[in-house]
């Protein structure tokens, strides 16, 4: 959880993400006490392709990439880069699944992450906050979708 001295390094502007824009400012207080505050170094890696998951992140300063393999040609491809402001991990997030991409740390990093637990604590505990949370993590999706498609039609 966010220790009450941290609050003053969560800079980040959960009014102009799309996970949140659905939340209120009791939702993203709520998230901020559920949530973990850790500082990662460049090179670790936070997941690896076809690893279980279920968590989410919030980067508050630093980047990551998400790395897929490429047997055919060698080398991975870089997928998407997470700047400060991006959150990561909506798409198995509070699911079995695997995850489609390595996703590491390029410059140190300030993270938010929520864990299962804190997504049961908040679905359990705190349903309407939840559903506006599900809510921006389903447009999140859908934006990230739209870019998607825009990158591929780029291609032809």
């Amino acid at each position: 959880m966010v220790e009450s001295s941290l609050f003053s390094r969560v800079d980040f502007d959960w009014r102009n993400s799309p996970l949140f824009s659905f939340c209120e400012n009791s939702d993203w207080e709520l998230f901020l006490r559920i949530a973990e505050f850790c500082e990662v170094s460049s090179g670790s890696q936070l997941w690896a392709e076809g690893e279980g998951g279920g968590r989410l992140i919030c980067v508050l300063g630093g980047s990551l990439e998400a790395v897929k393999k490429t047997p055919d040609w060698g080398k991975p491809v870089i997928m998407a880069e997470f700047l400060p402001g991006a959150t990561v991990g909506e798409l198995i997030f509070d699911d079995p699944g695997q995850h489609s991409t390595t996703l590491q740390v390029v410059k140190d990093a300030r993270l938010l992450i929520l864990e299962p637990e804190g997504a049961a604590t908040l679905l359990n505990d705190f349903p309407a906050t939840a559903a506006r949370f599900w809510r921006g993590a389903a447009y999140l999706q859908q934006f990230r979708l739209r870019q998607a498609n825009s990158r591929l039609a780029t291609l032809f």
